[in-house]
């Protein structure tokens, strides 16, 4: 049934309900009110069960690309514990964002990201660079329409590496992409 039809008959029960001369029929047209009710909240819920299945199915496409550029994280920060510090950070999810959650042309991943070392500012321009690079990631972006879209998949709270860590740790979380 067509959801203003049946909002129609619905309205049409309560007018009946309202104007019923006994206990009994007013009992009756709720009941039929009632499973009418259920019957929408149960093709609700399937439709919303099948918009969110959708919606994994797209998010799910980076999972494999993103856990394994977070255990190469994990396997730098080992060393370079300064991975973890808030200006590396942000410089870091800075490249991401640029390059994949709103891609800007004319942006070049840099070569700095605020490691105590050139080596280690290699090793994490390596990682990131190997994760825009995957074939996941490059079909994400045309998959996945919005920056809004982009941004959920890369902060898969599921995503987790050996370690335990997730993007969060490397990233910290944002509400909404960047203007």
């Amino acid at each position: 049934m067509a959801r203003t039809k049946l909002t129609n008959k619905i309205r049409l029960l309560l007018d009946d309900v309202e104007s019923a001369k006994d206990a009994r029929c007013q009992i009756s047209g709720l009941t039929l009110i009632k499973i009418l009710v259920e019957e929408d909240l149960e093709r609700l819920k399937k439709e919303r069960d099948k918009e969110r299945a959708a919606y994994d199915k797209k998010t799910r496409i980076i999972k494999r690309a993103l856990k394994q550029f977070l255990t190469a994280l994990d396997k730098i920060y080992t060393k370079h514990e300064e991975l973890g510090d808030s200006a590396v950070r942000e410089r870091m999810f800075v490249a991401i964002h640029k390059s994949f959650i709103k891609p800007e042309k004319a942006y070049a991943l840099p070569l700095r990201f605020g490691m105590f070392n050139e080596q280690a500012d290699v090793l994490v321009h390596a990682a990131i660079q190997q994760f825009l690079s995957h074939p996941e990631v490059v079909a994400a972006r045309k998959l996945l329409r919005s920056p809004e879209e982009r941004l959920n998949a890369f902060q898969d709270e599921k995503v987790e590496t050996s370690q335990e860590t997730n993007f969060f740790e490397y990233f910290g979380y944002r509400k909404k992409p960047a203007a």
